[in-house]
């Protein structure tokens, strides 16, 4: 399957070095970790053997449209990532480690997971049980505007088919020079 994903220059120089990178749990926002690990699970009810890792997230990389990476860039990354440095991977990795889900429903299911937090306390586990859980993990998408998303265990160099810098546009360059505490 054909699909990109932006990531820090750390993971391109990990491919590089290491020919493989595994995401870590300390990057995850802790209270969306029951949810990212209700996927890892997920994944490996599928078969999908991730090590426990989370996964790497990534879009397919079907449409011609140029600006499609461009609104996702710019709506999931912050200032701070983007003035530490993004880059833009072309991937073909084998369909059976992928999973492809519906992106309006994943943040459906974060929300759910995080009200459940709210009410119950924190825990670092997935928060219901795969039966009851609101997430049905499909990739049928539920509106006009909802696109899918790909999980994959890992990144592998022999899956990389392009890496690249990807700079932000204009205005995010204007907001990083004026803030202080971006600028090197």
């Amino acid at each position: 399957m054909r699909l990109w994903t932006l990531q820090a220059p750390e993971v391109v120089a990990a491919l590089r070095s290491n020919g493989r990178y595994l995401a870590e749990w300390d990057r995850v926002i802790v209270n969306w970790r029951p949810a990212f690990r209700a996927m890892v699970a997920e994944m490996h009810r599928r078969g999908i053997v991730s090590a426990s890792a989370p996964p790497v997230w990534c879009w397919p990389d079907s449409s011609p449209q140029r600006n499609r990476i461009r609104q996702t860039a710019n709506s999931l990354l912050g200032d701070d990532q983007w003035a530490h440095g993004t880059c833009l991977l072309k991937l073909d990795v084998p369909d059976s480690l992928t999973l492809t889900t519906s992106y309006s429903r994943w943040n459906d299911y974060l929300a759910t997971t995080t009200d459940f937090l709210c009410d119950n306390g924190p825990i670092d586990s997935p928060a219901f049980a795969p039966a009851t859980a609101p997430e049905q993990w499909s990739s049928e998408l539920d509106h006009e505007w909802d696109r899918p998303q790909v999980a994959i265990p890992e990144l592998r160099r022999e899956w990389v088919l392009s890496a690249r810098r990807y700079l932000p546009d204009s205005e995010t360059v204007a907001r990083i020079a004026a803030d202080p505490l971006l600028r090197p």
